[in-house]
């Protein structure tokens, strides 16, 4: 019964899918409509890249542009912009399917119906729904890193060394980078997961090979420099750290709450959470002392906002950047698991950060990456 998925689950997945139609039919967006309006300026530049694939994109976006690339390559056979989106949709609903692949891939003796639930419940995480609504460039690298993620799985379980699925892993991660380039900073560190893991001669074919997948990037950067002159950064990096921690705290207290109310309470650490809470103060005072609130602008994520909003300050900001600094260093508790949570944190340094560049991002690496052992009860149940 493991193995099998029960009907019921099916029948909810394909609702989910009829979800995702009803949200395209009513161009579903966010507050102050982010995608649509992303999508809205940036096709003129998939309109350029039919005519001349080395197009600049300044003024359209700051992203690499395979993505672009790709769309203008279905605009060829569909003219109209509804229709490419129509068809971005239906490819969107495979996204939580390739999760649920990759799952069952890393955790064979799982209960693949658990695992079916936890996919389709990315469905209903709102970054998810506007991007496949509006084929926005997250869906497409969540794709590759998804079909990148398995195959690195399947390196992992093979019983003799095939370095041929790694081979695979790393292009799939480069295409994701030439979609969304801040991913670089993560298949670095497949690199010195390599290097710690492998042969020395693995890690430096596997080198070799990566600089080969880089040079259209490095080519790119020379053709159009303002791929890289495009990005504005906050200016701030104290700014950055609160603002970023605190808009994770939508995805560590769920995952809190569901262990404090029906795991074991010994999964908590006492002592630890001790340390991790005087850390966490000396962290905040620093970054305090350090920020800048009046140039956060839209950086601050969701609490910033409310708190303002409700409060007219920001003391519940703040309030949940430490606790949440604190639940970050306790639900990851080893060291390399911190390492790439914090480079979500900086990585996304922008004037601008809107909550939507975590999702599902945080889930992909909490469930299939993380060492966590905050999640072997969602596992279980």
């Amino acid at each position: 019964m493991k193995k099998k998925i029960h009907f019921s689950n099916l029948i909810i997945y394909f609702l989910c899918c009829l979800s995702l139609v009803l949200s395209f039919y009513f161009n579903e967006d966010g507050s102050y409509l982010p995608l649509s309006g992303d999508f809205r300026d940036t096709w003129p530049y998939v309109l350029k890249l039919k005519e001349n694939i080395l197009a600049n994109p300044q003024s359209y976006t700051g992203h690499y542009p395979l993505h672009y690339f790709l769309l203008s390559r279905i605009n060829f056979i569909l003219t109209d912009p509804v229709h490419v989106r129509l068809v971005f949709c239906i490819v969107s609903m495979f996204v939580p399917f390739l999760l649920f692949v990759a799952l069952t891939e890393k955790y064979k003796e799982k209960n693949r119906n658990i695992l079916f639930v936890i996919c389709f419940s990315i469905f209903f995480t709102p970054a998810f729904r506007y991007s496949a609504v509006w084929a926005n460039d997250r869906i497409t690298t969540d794709i590759f890193i998804l079909l990148g993620s398995y195959f690195f799985f399947k390196f992992q379980n093979s019983k003799i060394i095939n370095t041929k699925y790694l081979y695979i892993t790393f292009l799939f991660f480069a295409l994701a980078c030439y979609s969304r380039q801040f991913y670089v900073v993560h298949y670095a560190l497949f690199l010195i997961y390599i290097f710690k893991n492998n042969s020395f001669r693995s890690f430096v074919n596997l080198a070799f090979y990566s600089l080969i997948l880089s040079l259209p990037g490095f080519y790119l950067l020379y053709k159009l420099p303002s791929l890289f002159g495009i990005l504005v950064f906050s200016g701030n990096i104290f700014n950055t750290l609160l603002g970023n921690v605190s808009s994770l705290f939508v995805y560590t207290l769920p995952i809190i709450i569901i262990n404090f109310l029906f795991q074991d309470r010994n999964i908590f650490n006492v002592k630890r959470i001790l340390i991790y809470s005087v850390a966490s103060l000396i962290i905040f005072v620093i970054s305090y002392l350090s920020h800048d609130v009046s140039t956060m602008r839209q950086n601050g994520g969701v609490f910033f906002i409310l708190s303002k909003l409700i409060f007219n300050n920001y003391l519940l900001f703040y309030l949940i950047f430490i606790i949440n600094f604190i639940f970050i260093l306790t639900v990851f508790e080893n060291y390399l698991d911190k390492i790439i949570v914090f480079s979500f944190v900086f990585i996304f340094c922008a004037i601008i950060v809107p909550q939507s560049v975590f999702e599902p991002l945080f889930f992909l690496f909490f469930f299939l990456f993380s060492q966590s052992k905050f999640k072997k009860y969602i596992f279980r149940k």
